[in-house]
């Protein structure tokens, strides 16, 4: 098992495969670097070094039971970086996962990244609040929070349809997804959701000065793309938006196709040649 050791001493597992410009993955929120194999294994074939991790505490990295901050989860990915000695970065996150890509920007500046992709963003800021009246109830925060510490794998099994949509998928990519969620300890479920919701990016956004591809679906009731996609790219001064018709927020499996494209296409390492070769175009 490869791993790396963050200051605190917690044992962080991440994948290197293929070999090129590097692409650098975080996760969603309960899931771990499994959920990008199905596309990492063809951003390899096209020529890309992909690098992937579990967020401490998930995975196969160490346990963790401290405070759960954004702050600490985008030092760790410093630390993969430094670990790694990686430059000309691009950067790919899942929800959640896009926290800690933006706020390991913000925190530790972009000197070793040339981009950033955003998946179904869970930005800018998801709780409502006095100046943020469009976001999601408190209440109803709490609410699904109280469901999760009843029944994880039953909320999990519950909200599975949505969470893939309209499409197919196979049922073991359900339940790895669903296992997944399933087998964190509860306390590590709650603290990462409630940490999500509540986190702010909004300033941060408006900040970043490199180029960043937001993908999201019109029909992603986890994160709205009204709610969170559209404003994320609204906020950033160098943004791109790519809406996906009836795509819900696990695209990254339902519409990996599309994504692979996005990410393999917008490359500034690829050549005019090689990009048509991956469009067939």
């Amino acid at each position: 098992m490869t791993t790396f050791e963050t200051a605190d001493r917690t044992d962080i597992h991440y994948t290197d495969t293929g070999s090129g410009q590097a692409l650098v993955f975080t996760h969603s929120w309960g899931l771990n670097s499994g959920q990008w194999d199905h596309i990492i294994e063809q951003l390899a074939h096209n020529g890309f070094r992909c690098v992937s991790y579990d967020r401490r505490g998930h995975g196969n990295s160490g346990a963790y039971d401290g405070d759960w901050t954004v702050d600490l989860l985008a030092d760790d990915l410093a630390g993969l970086l430094a670990h790694l000695d990686l430059d000309d970065v691009t950067f790919v996150g899942h929800s959640l996962g896009c926290g800690e890509v933006v706020r390991y920007l913000s925190r530790h500046g972009a000197g070793r990244v040339n981009r950033a992709v955003l998946v179904a963003p869970q930005l800018p800021l998801l709780v409502a609040g006095p100046d943020n009246p469009e976001g999601v109830p408190v209440e109803m925060i709490d609410g699904m929070l109280a469901e999760l510490k009843r029944d994880v794998r039953q909320w999990c099994i519950d909200n599975a349809a949505p969470f893939f949509g309209d499409h197919a998928v196979p049922s073991e990519v359900v339940e790895w997804t669903v296992d997944q969620i399933a087998a964190l300890p509860v306390e590590t479920v709650l603290a990462t959701q409630r940490m999500g919701a509540h986190a702010d990016y909004r300033a941060e956004l408006a900040e970043l000065d490199l180029p960043v591809l937001v993908i999201h679906g019109d029909a992603d009731v986890s994160t709205p793309i009204e709610l969170t996609g559209r404003r994320t790219a609204a906020l950033l001064p160098n943004a791109e938006l790519v809406e996906i018709p009836g795509a819900a927020h696990g695209l990254y499996r339902t519409h990996a196709d599309r994504i692979i494209e996005a990410i393999s296409v917008q490359s500034p390492a690829l050549t005019a040649a090689e990009r048509t070769e991956i469009t067939g175009g």
